[in-house]
């Protein structure tokens, strides 16, 4: 059958991630993520709950596995064959320890450096042996690489599980996104470094409008949807340089605003665009005493929503910059109001 033009294009965009109704579906090796545990706290812990409580996933992790450290390789302070022996590693102690054959990461930085590693190791087969023999002799580890979207060699990210299983969350649901009107945030790692492993590519990727389509939301369109949160590493490390988030930030909050002034729900999979495109709202409210009242969720945290967890206690909501209760209330999503705004955000 002859395929047209525009569909080959798309089809380079696309991946298969096994579902819960497929085989091998249901058991997945994760690598956790240092930034999101350390700036996003329970993000990680609702995705866990939601994976093995609702999807009745099988997750299993080595205490072994380490970091990816892609930020002190991001930072200039490691060198590739030091990442490649990394990546090796912990593919190693998910295989060989655990005995899991799909790996996925829940930070979307993990998931390029790895995906970048893999691709290395496919592209110059003397740094694949490179690898395989410094593994062996630093570690008496055995080399071994997943192969997890469609047989190929990769690792996907913790959202395209999310995605693969959209229409699975959606039919155990409590509330709906019906009258919402949002948008997709993709984080840079996920979607630009290598478009050909995100599910839809740069331009037109599907893994948050799916999940937010799902759950019956209106998807809106804007002139800077695709524009950078302006994070960075060199913006975070830098407080001199920290202008430069804020300012992207800004940008991107007032070209929604214009286009759709009644669109108050954001979707991300990138640690740091959910911590930066929220707290510098609050940064520009104080010095710009302007307020764009956007929340900004992950994929993890609004499918705890919808699923009818606890917004504070278990999707983390607690600590956010903008208030979300004006959001709760437009969904019909219950909490205690009782309470005051910050009594909500105490510790628990």
């Amino acid at each position: 059958m002859k395929v047209a033009r525009e569909n080959l294009a798309w089809q380079k965009h696309q991946k298969h991630v096994p579902t819960i109704d497929e085989p091998g579906g249901k058991l997945w090796g994760c690598f956790r993520s240092c930034f999101l545990q350390s700036a996003a706290p329970y993000t990680e812990g609702i995705a866990y709950k939601i994976l093995k409580n609702d999807l009745g996933m099988d997750l299993r992790e080595a205490p072994g596995h380490t970091s990816c450290g892609a930020i002190g390789y991001h930072g200039d302070v490691s060198n590739v064959e030091t990442q490649m022996v990394v990546a090796a590693r912990n593919f190693s102690v998910a295989h060989h320890e655990l005995g899991v054959d799909n790996l996925f990461s829940f930070c979307v930085t993990s998931f390029a450096n790895y995906t970048e590693m893999i691709h290395l190791w496919e592209e110059e087969p003397e740094l694949r042996e490179y690898t395989a023999k410094t593994l062996k002799e630093t570690t008496g580890r055995e080399f071994w690489v997943p192969h997890v979207s469609g047989g190929r060699p990769s690792v996907v990210h913790a959202s395209d599980v999310f995605f693969a299983n959209r229409h699975q969350l959606a039919a155990k649901a409590k509330y709906s996104l019906k009258g919402i009107k949002a948008v997709d945030h993709i984080g840079c790692h996920y979607g630009k470094i290598f478009p050909g492993e995100a599910m839809g590519g740069v331009e037109f990727p599907q893994v948050l409008v799916g999940l937010l389509e799902a759950f019956g939301a209106e998807i809106v369109d804007y002139p800077e949807r695709r524009h950078c949160c302006g994070m960075g590493f060199r913006q975070c490390a830098f407080p001199e340089n920290r202008d430069y988030t804020a300012s992207s930030v800004y940008k991107k909050m007032k070209s929604l605003k214009e286009a759709h002034p009644d669109c108050n729900l954001m979707l991300t999979n990138c640690p740091g665009c959910t911590v930066f495109l929220d707290a510098e709202q609050g940064t520009i409210k104080e010095v710009l005493e302007e307020e764009f009242n956007v929340s900004v969720l992950d994929y993890a945290q609004l499918t705890g929503l919808m699923l009818g967890y606890d917004p504070f206690k278990d999707c983390g909501l607690n600590a956010k910059a903008v208030l979300v209760e004006p959001l709760l209330d437009q969904i019909g999503i219950p909490y205690d109001k009782s309470k005051t705004a910050e009594e909500r955000r105490r510790p628990f």
